[in-house]
């Protein structure tokens, strides 16, 4: 053993941090913790946190202790470019990937999907079995359009945390965000129409226009403030936008967050021009310091934000329970799910109605911020280390997907072929985007196992994209 005994611990202590135990912005332990451990001094630990301080390691804070140091920091995607409207052409390749990457023992990497371990399914059980037992009449009939009127009042007082303020009567149930937002383009849209959207968006974004055959345009986007206003503003001057759609808190796939007083102004924006806005904030309540917490609806007096949101990342994607407060649309939307689906379904509704009232929802979403967030240290201090220079990735402030850049000449769907070929799916950047700006792109889902899962995983997509820079140089 080499140096003196406080040089080889502070050499150990490095070890785990470039191993990802310990990933930037964490606490390291304290020193009289570590003293304990080691069973060494605690002059020992002292000097040895001075030296990793020295060294750009750790930092420490005054009465919290020493954290790693995110010396390892990159920049972040640039912002994205804008194009004319387009109809939607990716469609059958988004719908290919989908369903190749949720074959067989896929690592899914790029589907955003919670792993199980992420989620309180054992809790969700009880409720089920809870409401099949004492409500059975009611979890196996129908609950007409808008929905169960536990489940809306619930919602309607969770709805008081972004400062809306609704009644149960404001808010209709759906099969998850998908059918809200679906139900919302319908009501502000015709087939021919012109929609704008982020760029790059959620894929599903896309499948959904092309399904009520919708031309969209992108508008640029920043990874970390989200939506251009000023190119929102000469494209709403320069087309005959219906509707915009976009999430405004922890964005897929960039993470962006519109903070509150860009929010404001976007609102004020769309009431200048009389444009419906569908807002989808399904990663809404996954912030990780939860300092930002307005929506675009927030400052919505006229009806003119179509609210979505759903459970599916945060309790359950099977389950399948959305919602949404239409504004102004309400009635249209009502209307339009009675005709195409009657009703959502019920069991799943009052299990979750169960749940929420049983006061576990906030414990449960404050464990699943901490873990996400955790994830996202590791895996952005992974890639830093181990892809290739001239990676570049997002730094959300809240929900579980990166937006990673590779070096040039790395295509993503290439990549996915061979990733998938060792057992990882991937989701390439061009199924966010009608254009091919982010074929060197790729989102990447960090709610996963990091040691099981996550890790081993990043290490062989690393191994890949080394290869495919060294054959392109």
């Amino acid at each position: 053993m080499k140096g003196t005994l406080y040089q080889q611990v502070a050499s150990d202590l490095v070890g785990d941090i470039e191993q990802g135990h310990y990933s930037p912005g964490t606490k390291v332990p304290s020193v009289r913790s570590l003293s304990r451990r080691l069973q060494v001094s605690i002059s020992t630990i002292t000097q040895a946190y001075a030296l990793l301080e020295d060294q750009g390691y750790i930092r420490a804070r005054p009465q919290s202790g020493y954290f790693v140091r995110d010396t390892l920091a990159q920049k972040a995607p640039p912002v994205s470019k804008g194009e004319s409207p387009s109809m939607v052409p990716n469609a059958d390749l988004i719908n290919r990937l989908l369903s190749q990457s949720l074959k067989g023992k896929v690592v899914n990497l790029g589907t955003a999907i919670p792993d199980s371990s992420f989620l309180p399914y054992r809790s969700l059980q009880t409720h089920v079995q809870k409401v099949t037992r004492f409500q059975r009449d009611s979890a196996f009939s129908y609950h007409l359009s808008p929905g169960a009127e536990g489940l809306r009042q619930a919602i309607a007082q969770r709805m008081l945390d972004v400062k809306v303020r609704c009644s149960s009567d404001n808010i209709v149930i759906t099969n998850g965000a998908t059918e809200a937002i679906n139900l919302c383009l319908r009501a502000c849209t015709r087939a021919g129409d012109i929609i704008a959207i982020e760029s790059p968006c959620y894929y599903g974004y896309l499948q959904i226009a092309k399904l009520h055959g919708l031309k969209v345009i992108e508008i640029p986007t920043d990874p970390n403030d989200g939506i251009s206003l000023d190119a929102l503003t000469l494209s709403l001057q320069q087309w005959p936008i219906k509707a915009i759609l976009l999430s405004s808190r922890y964005s897929n796939p960039t993470g962006a967050l519109i903070p509150n007083a860009k929010q404001k102004r976007l609102y004020q924006l769309i009431t200048t021009y009389q444009v419906p806005l569908i807002e989808d904030d399904v990663y809404g309540c996954l912030g990780f310091e939860q300092t930002f917490t307005s929506t675009i609806k927030s400052y919505d007096a006229e009806g003119l934000v179509l609210f979505c949101s759903s459970f599916s990342k945060t309790l359950s994607p099977g389950l399948r329970v959305g919602w949404c407060l239409p504004g102004k649309k309400q009635a249209q939307i009502i209307e339009a799910q009675m005709y195409s689906n009657w009703a959502t379904c019920s069991l799943s509704q009052l299990a979750i109605e169960s749940y929420l009232n049983h006061g576990h929802y906030d414990k449960h979403l404050r464990q699943l911020r901490n873990h996400a967030q955790d994830n996202m240290r590791r895996a952005n201090h992974f890639i830093n280390r181990h892809f290739p220079e001239g990676t570049l990735m997002s730094s959300p402030q809240g929900g579980f997907v990166l937006w990673v850049s590779l070096p040039a000449g790395v295509n993503t769907l290439a990549l996915h072929e061979r990733a998938f070929a060792k057992g990882i799916g991937l989701a390439p950047g061009g199924l966010f985007s009608n254009t091919q700006h982010f074929d060197g792109y790729m989102r990447i889902n960090c709610a996963l196992p990091w040691e099981l899962v996550l890790k081993p995983a990043l290490k062989i997509v690393a191994d890949l994209v080394i290869e495919m820079t060294i054959a392109t140089d």
